[in-house]
């Protein structure tokens, strides 16, 4: 076998090693944090209706404000970007352009705002 073969098949063996390695230490950090989890997790289950009051107030109340606060910066976004997509000749792609810009860039920033 040539030198050039040797060392293609040792370069693909190095990255398939790199990312066997990889996954393996992402396994073991998941691995920790659910041993921290279970560690922790026999005093929840003490006060079972706490923890499910604590979840009721902070999951389904707060569900209402953060979806009218999706909804009134959807307007807005909307308001703004028309003009910017009249211009172009791209108005027909206002529903899609809001969307992704809530869903992907806005949705989780006023999730975790409104959460905190």
């Amino acid at each position: 076998m040539s030198t050039d073969v040797v060392n293609g098949i040792a370069y693909w063996l190095r990255r398939l090693g790199g990312a066997v390695t990889g996954v393996v230490a992402q396994l073991g950090y998941v691995a920790r944090f659910l041993v921290a989890v279970l560690w922790h997790t026999p005093a929840a289950f003490r006060r079972i209706h706490l923890t499910l009051r604590e979840i009721y107030f902070s999951g389904v109340l707060s569900l209402v404000i953060i979806l009218m606060s999706g909804l009134f910066v959807g307007m807005v976004l909307s308001l703004q970007g028309y003009e910017t997509l009249k211009r172009y000749g791209a108005d027909e792609q206002l529903g899609i352009l809001v969307a992704l810009a809530l869903v992907r860039e806005l949705g989780p920033v006023l999730a975790g705002l409104l959460f905190a």
